[in-house]
Formats: C-alpha cells, structure tokens, sequence
C-alpha cells in the first residue's frame, strides 16, 4: 500500500493542502479534476521525482513501512510519451525497463509486443512512430517492469476506440495478479468505469469516493 499522510502540494500555489491517500494492491484508482488542478504534480511526487516539505508517502510490504528510495523498484511511472528519445526504438526501451526493475512478475517483451500488435515497427526508431504506437510502447513499459504500483497520467491518449478497450481490459488483467493502478484523465471520462474508486482534487484537496459513482 502507498500511503500519503498530511501532504502540502506546492507550486507557485497551493495545489493541495494536508491531503490524505491510500492506494491499495488489486485496485485501480483514477485521479480526476479539471486542468491545472495538480493531477500531474501529484503523480510525480508520489514516483519521486518531486518532493514536498510538508506530509509524507510511504509504501507499507509486509506490515513494514518503507520510503518511496527504498522501494523504488516496487513502483512505474513513466509520465508522457515526449519523454522518449526519437533515436531509440519501442524494444529499447522494453529491454530497458526489463533489465533495471527485474521484478518476478514481469509480463514478457514478447508478450507485450502481441497484445498491442507492435510486432511489425518495435524495433524502427520511435521517430517513426504515430503518437498512438508510442502510447503503446508507453503502456506496454508497465507491463514489462512487473512493479506492484502503476501510476499513469492520462494513459489513452493517441489510442484509437479498439485500443481503449484493450487497456481497460490490460488494467483489469492487470488488477487481478494484484497491481495497484492509479490513473489520471479528464473529469467525466467514461474510462473511470474501470475503476474501484475515484479520488477528485477540488477545493485544494484530495476527496475518496466511497464507490465508483460512473458506474450508476
């Protein structure tokens, strides 16, 4: 379990303010508010990247508590697609996340490349690629690094209808051998269906609905 306790959100403003959060194995959670309300800010600090004077987060394994450095290996984030090198290619970035997270619980390159039918341009230069098979190689990263806590931001971005329908299903595979998710997307977004339960920042705050209240 990632837990936040207390947590300020500061940019050049307040985006949160002593905000609370659980984010339990074998659930998915989305992260839903309007733009610029610190949806992405959020998803960096809980990987890391950032960090905030005011609050904690901390992964619990084993009835243990850990720091986020401690059990970096346990967690994915790879923000947007603009982070790859265009020279690189989608297999050289599965190859890498492969060997740096070693995780027992790895879904294969192999693997991947089928389920998103990558086969025919994984090992062209990224530069080649539309923005959807980029999303893909992106999406497929997670699977690859086998890590127990995803956090996506925006995830389905450049996917066409039938590949949105593949990563519900991918999220909900992936629910089952126990990953916690946490995604973010648009307020409304018919992809929270998928979801357990949807955390909204509003009013400089995190809110837990009690159930996922798109499904009614």
């Amino acid at each position: 379990m990632i837990e936040i306790k207390g947590l300020n959100l500061v940019t050049r403003e307040t985006l949160l303010y002593e905000s609370n959060m659980k984010v339990e194995k074998g659930t998915v959670y989305g992260l839903s508010a309007r733009n610029g309300s610190g949806k992405t800010t959020l998803l960096r600090t809980i990987s890391g990247l950032r960090s905030e004077s005011i609050g904690s987060i901390s992964i619990e394994d084993d009835n243990k508590m850990f720091s986020l450095s401690a059990k970096k290996n346990s967690l994915f984030y790879f923000e947007t697609v603009e982070w790859f090198d265009s020279n690189l290619s989608g297999w050289d970035y599965l190859k890498f996340v492969q060997s740096t997270w070693k995780n027992h619980n790895q879904k294969t390159i192999k693997e991947m490349i089928l389920f998103w039918d990558m086969k025919n341009y994984i090992k062209l230069p990224i530069k080649k690629y539309s923005l959807g098979m980029k999303q893909k190689v992106l999406l497929s990263m997670y699977g690859v690094s086998g890590a127990d806590y995803w956090l996506l931001d925006e995830p389905t971005i450049g996917l066409d209808t039938n590949s949105v329908e593949k990563f519900k299903s991918f999220i909900l595979e992936s629910k089952e051998s126990g990953k916690s998710i946490l995604f973010s997307s648009h307020q409304n977004d018919s992809l929270y269906a998928v979801c357990d339960y949807i955390y909204e920042i509003e009013n400089q705050s995190l809110h837990l609905l009690q159930e996922n209240q798109t499904e009614e």
